[in-house]
């Protein structure tokens, strides 16, 4: 299940590195390093640092510019979440996991309150989680023999998506609401075996990817009424998924070949537009429907945004080293994600 694994955070770096021409595969590994970067507008890209290791990913950001995602800690022994607000740096949060394992910050809500992944050092396995000051971590469904259950997306009625292995191989989309403490399955398209949840937004309504009835996998939309829907596969892919869904339910995502997309009824799914290669992986929309990932300028790939989904993107450069990723979008237009750093 490996191609599920896209639509997951390790395995997405994996790829995004490759296309970056980055030898490393997994955090923790030598140079060349990794910061996590805030960008506006007026004062361009901003270095977050790190949390005393060598490399630091940025991974979202609320309407606040609070950004959580991950960093090495020092020794790069492990990697522990993170929450960075201009008046704060970056804190810690990782340090607070029962055990002492591994975790990661992987979506946040305007509470400030993060969605995440915890890996328990006892077994190594993982489970999704959710973290508040108020509360600390709290792991959230099962670790079913398989270290890669994650909460990839929040609200801000802390409801929370990502996926769950439920038996062997096979992984499901959950919906976990905190007002009621469950967490439930999202049915699979016809005839397929796997559902992955990436995005929530405010109205409840979930996107991600499924396989069908042929295997392949496909970018779904999923709400209370209309159960799980199969909103399409870019251009022939074997993999497709939607990143991320905003208030107004506009979709945007990425396939296999790291292909963007944006989708909403109104439209289907139209590929975006690059910098000058077929590369256009969207990962953000904010609900002005401004649009961040990143693309190629020249043989590099440089974080950027579409000022909307019929608009050429715009390169946000790097923090000096020769790639970038753009990762989440807020509705002021800022922008996080992750740079090389010389």
């Amino acid at each position: 299940m490996k191609k599920l694994l896209l639509s997951g955070l390790c395995v997405s770096l994996t790829v995004i590195f490759a296309s970056l021409g980055v030898a490393q595969t997994h955090v923790g590994n030598a140079a060349p390093p990794y910061h996590a970067f805030i960008w506006d507008s007026v004062n361009g890209m901003q270095d977050l640092g790190t949390l005393g290791g060598n490399n630091s990913y940025a991974i979202a950001i609320n309407d606040g510019g609070t950004v959580t995602g991950y960093s090495d800690i020092t020794g790069n022994a492990r990697t522990h979440a993170f929450v960075w607000t201009a008046t704060g740096g970056m804190v810690d949060i990782g340090a607070t996991v029962p055990g002492g394992g591994p975790s990661e910050g992987l979506a946040i809500n305007s509470a400030g309150n993060v969605g995440g992944t915890l890996t328990r050092r006892s077994n190594n396995l993982a489970s999704p989680a959710f973290w508040s000051a108020a509360t600390g971590w709290q792991a959230k469904g099962r670790d079913r023999g398989d270290q890669r259950n994650y909460a990839f997306g929040i609200n801000d009625s802390n409801q929370l998506t990502g996926q769950l292995y439920v038996f062997g191989d096979v992984v499901h989309a959950f919906l976990w609401d905190e007002t009621t403490n469950t967490i439930t399955s999202l049915p699979t398209l016809p005839g397929g075996l796997h559902t992955v949840g990436n995005s929530i937004n405010n109205l409840t309504h979930i996107t991600g990817t499924g396989s069908a009835s042929d295997s392949l996998f496909d970018a779904i939309f999923w709400s209370a009424t209309g159960g799980t829907q199969d909103i399409g596969r870019l251009n022939g892919s074997d993999y497709t998924a939607g990143v991320w869904i905003n208030v107004h339910d506009e979709v945007v995502g990425l396939n296999g070949n790291l292909e963007g997309f944006y989708w909403s009824q109104a439209t289907g799914m139209l590929p975006l537009q690059t910098l000058g290669s077929n590369l256009s992986p969207a990962f953000g929309i904010n609900d002005s429907g401004v649009i961040a990932g990143y693309s190629s300028i020249g043989t590099l790939q440089h974080a950027c945004i579409w000022p909307d989904h019929n608009s050429a993107p715009v390169d946000l450069g790097t923090l000096g080293g020769s790639g970038s990723v753009g990762r989440a979008i807020n509705n002021s237009g800022q922008v996080a994600g992750y740079s090389l750093v010389p």
